[in-house]
């Protein structure tokens, strides 16, 4: 697949972001707002379902810069510009780094986004030669949120990925194409629950890769000045729909649950620890994609500037 126009397209996007931050010291644009987030973590299985995973540990390190403009009392443009990096210690061959441009507009109770990625290369299962290999991959996600009443948001997003294996045109190369929705309640202050949903489509070149992916979670956190505690649970199922007979993946189904707990403190003012469990048990009609995996992560997060 040609990938050209998407890199074209992401580098008039990443220009423009950019040159509109770069007016953020310019009258109406707010002083700018940085980030950074250094997490690490540890995990049983560092590829999940896949041929000769084990246990890693490793660090994702990400850094971000905003700015926003006030366009008229009412309404609001933000945007920004993130990048990270993903680095594992013993499955060096699965680090990449990664960026990414924002942009959103608030009016009144409602607030569009945009957000785009471009990682220049990735390989996401190094150990297994059927799942794996680098590829380049270029995501877009555009959504809206919205505050209903005085205890309730709703919040819609679709996406879009590419995946560009090399060498160049691989049978893996794909387009993905995802629906996301979650509703917010607040029943009292600082208490907030959430109930969230996907549905995907993997279209690849090769038939025994295309899937439909969809999943259904609900969660709950609670906050206040310095404490911050989030609880969640998702349950999903994975279906190969056109491999045939003869294909690893024919008649293939996977389902399974996630279980996450995280907690954070503030420290200080712009300064805030956290840290969180994950657990992950999967079961599939191929016997050699059952797993069960638990990740533990720390970290530390630092923000500055702004207002």
């Amino acid at each position: 697949m040609n990938a050209h126009p998407h890199r074209i397209a992401l580098a008039l996007l990443l220009a423009a972001t950019l040159g509109v931050a770069s007016r953020a010291a310019a009258k109406g644009w707010e002083p700018a707002s940085y980030g950074l987030n250094m997490s690490a973590f540890g995990t049983s299985e560092a590829f999940p379902g896949s041929v000769g995973s084990g246990p890693d540990r490793g660090f994702d390190p990400v850094g971000s810069l905003s700015s926003a403009l006030r366009l008229s009392p009412m309404t609001k443009l933000g945007v920004g510009l993130t990048g990270g990096l993903h680095v594992q210690q013993q499955f060096t061959r699965a680090n990449y780094g990664w960026i990414g441009v924002n942009s959103n507009l608030r009016r009144n109770r409602t607030t569009l986004t945009m957000e785009a990625q471009y990682t220049p290369r990735r390989n996401k299962f190094p150990t297994d030669p059927e799942e794996g290999g680098p590829y380049t991959g270029y995501e877009l996600t555009l959504g809206g949120r919205q505050n209903v009443g005085q205890r309730a948001r709703v919040r819609l997003e679709g996406t879009v990925d590419r995946e560009d294996f090399f060498p160049p045109f691989s049978l893996r190369d794909g387009v993905g194409r995802e629906l996301y929705g979650q509703t917010v309640f607040t029943p009292l202050k600082g208490i907030d629950l959430r109930v969230e949903g996907s549905f995907s489509h993997d279209q690849t070149v090769s038939r025994k890769y295309v899937k439909d992916t969809h999943w259904l979670g609900g969660g709950g956190v609670w906050s206040d000045s310095l404490w911050r505690l989030d609880l969640s649970a998702r349950s999903g199922v994975r279906r190969y729909t056109d491999a045939i007979l003869g294909d690893s993946n024919f008649q293939r189904r996977d389902q399974w649950i996630e279980l996450r707990l995280r907690g954070g403190r503030a420290l200080r003012p712009g300064l805030a620890a956290n840290a969180g469990l994950t657990f992950e048990n999967q079961t599939s009609s191929r016997v050699d994609r059952n797993y069960s995996a638990g990740t533990f992560t720390l970290g530390l997060e630092w923000t500055g500037g702004g207002k």
